[in-house]
């Protein structure tokens, strides 16, 4: 069955709740937990990297993706699961491409991402990474809607 789920996250509820579907599903197969948050570069790399301030832009970001892997990585331990953290930076207009190439790089067997539940307009102007991974990912993917409304919107889950 599966060995090894990468699980994006984004400090959303739809990802925390991926990240518990993950966590419910590696449990019983003893499954490798690969956490990936994408950070994208792509907006603070224009201006920032004509002035030279691209580093400064990028730290508190970068530190704040580092905080959510940690944080996730906790979630996973205490559910006595293996587990890595991987934080990508890229330029492409969304992460899904990036999931995709770290599902294959890392020989992943499922991806299980949250989705935000889009529709319409909505979706059409700000994209789907969860539709770029379901049209080019090498491997199964399960995708977990949005939580009901009393559930915490965390990047892991609560503690």
């Amino acid at each position: 069955m599966y060995r090894s789920l990468l699980v994006p996250l984004d400090g959303s509820a739809t990802a925390a709740r991926g990240l518990r579907e993950a966590i419910a599903l590696a449990a019983p197969l003893d499954a490798r937990i690969t956490l990936l948050h994408v950070l994208d570069v792509y907006p603070f790399f224009g201006h920032a990297g004509l002035t030279g301030q691209l580093e400064l832009e990028l730290a508190p970001r970068r530190e704040v993706a580092n905080d959510l892997l940690a944080a996730a990585a906790l979630d996973v331990q205490d559910a006595h699961l293996p587990v890595s953290i991987v934080l990508k930076e890229t330029l492409d207009a969304h992460a899904g491409a990036e999931i995709v190439r770290q599902a294959r790089e890392l020989a992943c067997d499922l991806i299980v991402m949250g989705t935000h539940g889009r529709r319409g307009l909505s979706r059409m102007l700000v994209g789907s990474d969860a539709l770029v991974v379901l049209r080019d990912s090498p491997v199964p993917v399960l995708l977990v809607g949005p939580p009901d409304k009393d559930m915490p919107a965390a990047g892991g889950t609560a503690r």
